[in-house]
């Protein structure tokens, strides 16, 4: 979750609820007063701004994309329910299920006692068989609301944070993925699903991580360019 530790929506000025249009606008205005090449004859100056340029940017390229936003959303609200996570002993699980969608709850404020472990195992895999079909569906919304609640009544059992992982992974939210898929090496170190699923999802943070600095270089070299560009019509208005 390293890559997410930061809160975009304060580097970009911006509430957590705003708008895509707005987050739009908000990059654009710091990008426009940040540009390193507003201080051409200022070293000092200059690498300040590429430092903000480079945050601002980082920030934009997660919010600013609704997908990642909507990873990066489910981040935020994992480590704020930090209070909720369940300790086993040598490990932890997280349920960052919302109470209104758990199913074993009473019509009142008090919670339907669940009788004993093989109760909780029952709905679990319910739950989990559910997931599955719904996955296939491509309902990954509620396939990951119903293994949320397997988690809730059998935190302990690592094949379901490895679905759980899979259903991130399909959504593209990486960084979740592998947060669920360390969870289940934890409880189980010899799980072949999520050993396996450790190593895909690495690859893809690899490839992934080679695309950007390909673009970022591209960036910089079109960067380059652009100013070169401008100093030739310059010269060419004068002459």
């Amino acid at each position: 979750m390293q890559e997410f530790e930061e809160d975009y929506y304060a580097i970009l000025g911006i509430e957590s609820d705003a708008s895509q249009e707005d987050i739009r606008k908000a990059y654009l205005s710091l990008a426009k007063k940040l540009h390193p090449d507003r201080f051409p004859n200022d070293p000092e100056q200059r690498a300040i701004a590429q430092k903000e340029f480079a945050k601002v940017t980082r920030a934009h390229d997660v919010v600013g994309d609704a997908d990642r936003r909507l990873e990066y959303d489910a981040l935020r609200q994992l480590a704020k329910r930090r209070s909720d996570i369940v300790s086993t002993g040598s490990f932890v699980v997280s349920s960052i299920i919302p109470d209104g969608e758990r199913l074993h709850e009473g019509s009142g404020s008090e919670s339907v006692p669940i009788a004993d472990d093989s109760i909780n195992f029952k709905w679990a895999n319910k739950h989990l068989g559910r997931a599955d079909e719904l996955l296939r569906k491509k309902r990954y919304q509620e396939a990951e609301t119903a293994m949320k609640e397997a988690i809730r009544l059998v935190p302990t059992e690592a094949r379901y944070h490895v679905k759980l992982a899979e259903i991130y992974l399909a959504r593209g939210w990486k960084t979740l993925a592998m947060t669920e898929v360390q969870t289940a090496l934890r409880l189980d170190a010899s799980d072949a699903d999520a050993k396996n699923l450790e190593v895909q999802i690495k690859a893809l943070q690899k490839e992934q991580t080679a695309s950007q600095k390909t673009l970022d270089n591209n960036k910089k070299k079109s960067g380059i360019s652009g100013i070169f560009t401008q100093i030739k019509d310059i010269l060419n208005k004068k002459l």
